[in-house]
């Protein structure tokens, strides 16, 4: 699928508003209407909540269940860990029609997986700029880029396929895990996958 310059816009930004804002433009243009209409249901799903701060912008969703999957990926190390890890998650996924999207058509399929290559790209610039997580000794000590690097690229590796196995989630959360390693090879080319 070829984007138009205005959805290219949209998939690199990471704003909801300023996503909603491409995204009626695109419709009101009358570009792709069929995937547009998609799009419009999972922006609307992704960003159905508010912050806890009370801001005008919207909740991100996807963040919600990229941050549940993160914090439980030691479950499988804690008594019930695994076990609530997964009804959380499940939770998550419920909450955004995961399962209903990967049904319906191979378009709705396509879209959630950018929806999800998005997400965790998403994540992997926020921890990029967080000063904390590139940092050592209570935020104190920078660490080398490469230190950096390879700390995300473990990150990812044992949120996105390593916890699915240990809460036995693989079937489930298979379109996060392929999202994860496309999004991870895009954003460090020719630095090997996760």
């Amino acid at each position: 699928m070829t984007d138009t310059p205005t959805i290219a816009l949209y998939y690199r930004e990471h704003d909801p508003l300023k996503r909603k804002m491409f995204l009626e433009q695109s419709i009101a243009a009358g570009e792709d209407e069929e995937a547009n209409a998609i799009r419009k249901e999972l922006w609307e799903l992704r960003y159905q909540g508010r912050t806890e701060s009370g801001s005008d912008t919207p909740a991100d969703g996807y963040m919600a269940l990229w941050m549940a999957m993160e914090f439980n990926k030691g479950a499988s190390g804690r008594f019930f860990g695994a076990k609530g890890a997964r009804k959380e998650i499940v939770k998550n996924l419920e909450k955004l029609k995961f399962k209903e999207f990967q049904e319906k058509s191979d378009l709705h399929r396509e879209l959630l997986y950018r929806e999800c290559c998005h997400m965790v790209k998403t994540y992997m610039e926020l921890c990029e700029k967080d000063k904390t997580y590139n940092t050592t000794l209570c935020g104190i000590v920078p660490i080398s880029e490469k230190t950096a690097k390879n700390k995300l690229q473990t990150d990812i590796y044992e949120t996105a396929v390593v916890l699915p196995g240990n809460i036995n989630m693989v079937e489930e959360l298979a379109i996060i895990t392929e999202a994860a390693k496309e999004a991870y090879e895009a954003h460090f080319p020719g630095e090997g996958g996760i």
